[in-house]
């Protein structure tokens, strides 16, 4: 199955309401389906870091691991893929809609947290941590709105993880928190500057193990800026 063909029957699915969109299990069964043949996202890559509008048509987003690979005219769910690599977990935060997370390449860490508080004073947030546990290649998992989804992720060792999102329509808020469970902190958050073509070519070479097939050709690199080539270069042999 390609990229295409998951997109059309995963809207299909929406259209018919098929039960609640994260715990659906008519749309947890088409993604591990989907799953299990990650080299769609190898020619997606290859053909998008090579093009000179791939980092333009990427909507500005508070994560810079983040590649959203496409949103359906309706806007009722986007599609995404992060790439994390060994910079450690990111920020604990919550969602601004419903979601689901599949597992790629490699395991992800994921640190759930029950928000304690009555959120009635500002800037204040009291955490409790309920969960830590990896979600594996072909795993699924729902994401949940608001409060009831606030956790923290990222790969759990030096190995790079890839993760496939899907996130349902916006709830409206327009923003998603940050928060800081030591020092009982919350925060808005702020966009990030993109480090995605970088973390893109990490992710080619990873796939290039995990299904058997070559990505990263001199083709490839022949067409990139050679300060991104030089880059990548130096972090592979940072992490080899």
């Amino acid at each position: 199955m390609n990229l295409e063909e998951f997109c059309d029957r995963f809207q299909v699915l929406q259209n018919q309401g098929s039960d609640t969109p994260e715990l659906g299990e008519a749309n947890r069964r088409l993604l591990r389906d989907f799953l299990q043949d990650p080299s769609w996202l190898g020619e997606f890559l290859q053909k998008f870091i090579a093009g000179p509008s791939f980092l333009s048509d990427q909507p500005v987003s508070v994560f810079d691991n983040e590649i959203r690979l496409y949103r359906s005219p309706d806007k009722s769910f986007s599609l995404l893929v992060y790439i994390w690599d060994s910079r450690g977990l990111c920020p604990v935060h919550d969602h601004g809609a419903w979601g689901i997370i599949g597992g790629l390449v490699g395991s992800l860490r994921e640190i759930k947290y029950q928000r304690m508080d009555d959120k009635q004073v500002e800037g204040y947030a009291e955490l409790r941590q309920v969960s830590d546990s990896l979600i594996k290649p072909e795993g699924v998992r729902p994401i949940l709105p608001l409060d009831k989804g606030i956790h923290q992720t990222g790969s759990p060792d030096d190995r790079l993880t890839i993760t496939f999102h899907i996130y349902g329509r916006s709830l409206g808020r327009g923003y998603i928190h940050f928060f800081d469970a030591a020092e009982k902190k919350v925060t808005r958050a702020s966009r990030r500057v993109p480090f995605r073509k970088v973390l893109a070519l990490q992710a080619l070479a990873s796939l290039e193990e995990a299904v058997g097939k070559k990505f990263l050709t001199q083709d490839l690199f022949k067409c990139l800026p050679e300060d991104l080539v030089k880059e990548f270069r130096r972090i592979s042999l940072i992490t080899e």
